[in-house]
């Protein structure tokens, strides 16, 4: 999830744990501790760019990372901040449930997380929640906001910020609810067209969860639909994204591709524009135009050498300005 996301979340965390204790400053710790597994965006200074999108949501976003910080903060908080009213046991309870809040968030999007590193590669994902959602956000930010803001002594006030973690935490078991409807859906629309994959993939498209793509995969190429729940058909309109596996022939050993491959999970294909090649990992989606087949990928790796892949993964790059492409977001979500 966005940064402002983990630490709202964080804040709330640290109001419901330590709020009554400590006041206004367990909303700063709760925020800050929800971050820490993003340290490893630190990578980017003596990583490869392929090795850095694999490194990130790896170790730091793991169970071993998570027990192992929780327990030494915790530790060693009970020498940094003197204060009675809070002992080495709850700090180490709120930093090992902001930043398992972390965990859970990113697990919940595309992208997924190493949760059993640094024993095993495996990456957890369960594809029910876009990166940046404000049908979940918003509803953190009102209930850390009228807290911070108001009277500390006031019951009322201090209610609004179990709200937001009530509504919020709502909204993502209706996505789980959602995302098993739209991959039943688009399964069935899938079998009645007689395609032949190996497997079948449901995520959210930009800022919602009303508006989903749905992909399957075979060796050479994927079949790729999108699905709104406002939809008034239920058949789906395929499209076909070659492999181009051939392509790679020239980077048989190239470490970039072995990267790309794991963090991808195999869901992949390689596009040419003007003979430079790209590796595009379908699971980010498309950048706009849904439901054609020549829109761009959000995730383009330039497998040129010495090529800039810092912004690899970037789904800003939209080809409209914003509004145009907010309504047709909207539009298309609305079944239109």
């Amino acid at each position: 999830m966005d940064t402002v996301t983990h630490t709202l979340l964080g804040a709330a965390i640290g109001e419901a744990i330590l709020g009554k204790r400590i006041g206004r400053k367990a909303m700063f710790y709760g925020a800050l501790t929800s971050n820490i597994p993003d340290i490893d965006v630190l990578g980017i200074l003596f990583l490869s760019d392929s090795k850095q999108l694999l490194f990130h949501r790896g170790i730091t976003h793991s169970i071993f990372f998570l027990l192992l910080i929780s327990i030494l903060l915790g530790w060693l908080t009970k020498f940094w901040i003197k204060d009675n009213r809070v002992n080495w046991k709850n700090w180490t309870i709120l930093f090992l449930l902001t930043m398992l809040s972390h965990l859970l968030l990113d697990s919940l999007t595309c992208y997924g997380l190493g949760i059993f590193e640094p024993f095993n590669n495996y990456r957890l994902s369960f594809n029910t929640i876009f990166v940046a959602d404000p049908f979940y956000t918003l509803p953190l930010f009102i209930g850390v906001l009228l807290p911070f803001i108001g009277n500390r002594n006031s019951n009322a006030i201090s209610k609004w910020n179990t709200i937001g973690l009530c509504i919020s935490s709502s909204y993502l078991i209706f996505t789980f609810i959602t995302h098993n409807y739209v991959l039943r859906v688009m399964k069935n629309s899938f079998n009645e067209q007689k395609l032949v994959s190996n497997d079948f993939t449901v995520t959210p498209t930009p800022l919602n969860t009303f508006l989903w793509m749905g992909f399957s995969n075979d060796e050479e190429g994927s079949w790729i639909g999108y699905y709104s729940i406002f939809d008034k058909e239920k058949k789906i309109n395929y499209f076909r994204v070659q492999k181009n596996d051939s392509l790679l022939q020239p980077f048989e050993n190239n470490e970039s591709i072995k990267n790309l491959k794991q963090l991808s999970k195999g869901n992949y294909f390689i596009s040419k524009e003007d003979s430079i090649l790209y590796f595009n990992d379908i699971r980010f989606g498309q950048v706009s135009g849904w439901n054609t087949a020549d829109a761009p990928f959000a995730f383009k790796f330039n497998l040129n050498k010495n090529a800039e892949n810092k912004r690899a993964l970037n789904r800003i790059k939209y080809n409209e300005p914003t509004y145009e492409w907010f309504t047709t977001l909207v539009n298309r979500i609305k079944g239109k």
